[in-house]
């Protein structure tokens, strides 16, 4: 496998989630419960590469089969985060992992957050990050490599996370 055309960097991570950053795209990835302080994680971590914006700025989430739905807190403090902050952003894709009735509440939670504060860019809805991919492709730059090297670059960063080997960049 060629080596991923840049490094992701963890900038925010516990064993419910983490946050990287690869080029600009911001990922988060939660396997437990989503908290104010993960809600904190993955706002200062669009706020920097928004402002740091060299491009299109994308945002994927993926939430894992056992991450339950976050409480009506958590889902203020998502609201204003969309309303303030993925407004600015080319597309947010989220992806609900398990299916069925996990799938139908995250995308409720979702939608209720684009209700709840409409703006320019409603969230995307995927079952795995292969259907994620090509819906931020077309927003990524062209050294990224596109869907395929997205699709990798998760896996890695994924992988890094679970191994506990969070320091540094993934590539």
């Amino acid at each position: 496998m060629p080596a991923p055309s840049s490094l992701a960097r963890i900038v925010a991570h516990d064993t419910d989630h983490f946050v990287a950053i690869w080029h600009e795209t911001v990922i988060a990835v939660f396997r437990g419960a989503c908290t104010l302080q993960h809600v904190l994680n993955i706002s200062n971590a669009c706020k920097s590469v928004l402002g740091e914006r060299r491009g299109d700025v994308t945002y994927l989430s993926v939430i894992e089969r056992a991450s339950p739905a976050p409480t009506e807190t958590v889902r203020r403090e998502l609201a204003t985060w969309s309303r303030d902050i993925v407004s600015k952003m080319a597309v947010a894709v989220m992806v609900t992992e398990g299916g069925g009735f996990k799938s139908a509440l995250v995308r409720g939670v979702g939608v209720a957050l684009t209700t709840l504060a409409p703006h320019k860019v409603p969230f995307k809805f995927a079952g795995n990050v292969e259907e994620a991919a090509p819906l931020i492709a077309r927003f990524l730059p062209p050294k990224a490599g596109g869907a395929a090297e997205l699709i990798s670059t998760v896996a890695e960063v994924r992988a890094r996370w679970e191994r506990g080997a969070v320091n540094g960049s993934v590539g």
